[in-house]
């Protein structure tokens, strides 16, 4: 996306050239240069807020689980409860998030995607 931005500066300044170069007596020249540099600082502006949002989305910690209490899958009872602040990236999963279950009835612990 700096790509495209860094392009759309170029164009700009070039439609200022353009806009000193029809001066003289070329009205029609002069409206839609400005016409082009207004449309074109407008997709600047889209193009930084777009990078602006994408750069804090990834950086973000996923939600923790609606219902934070399982069925244990090794003694089938619902106590497979999800520990506060065990929420990590997963290490066999790029870009994907994992989180430590305890059950409270037998002990058993174990790492769950989210």
């Amino acid at each position: 996306m700096t790509e495209i931005a860094a392009r759309l500066r170029n164009v700009r300044d070039s439609l200022a050239r353009l806009e000193a170069l029809a001066r003289d007596d070329q009205a029609a020249a002069q409206r839609l240069a400005a016409e082009l540099t207004r449309d074109l600082n407008q997709a600047i502006e889209a193009a930084a807020e777009f990078e602006g949002r994408q750069g804090t989305g990834e950086s973000e910690e996923p939600r923790p689980p609606r219902d934070p209490i399982e069925k244990c899958p090794r003694c089938t009872l619902r106590g497979f409860t999800f520990q506060e602040g065990t929420i990590r990236e997963s290490a066999t999963r790029a870009g994907h998030y994992e989180a430590l279950y305890h059950c409270m009835s037998c002990g058993y612990e174990a790492w769950r995607p989210l």
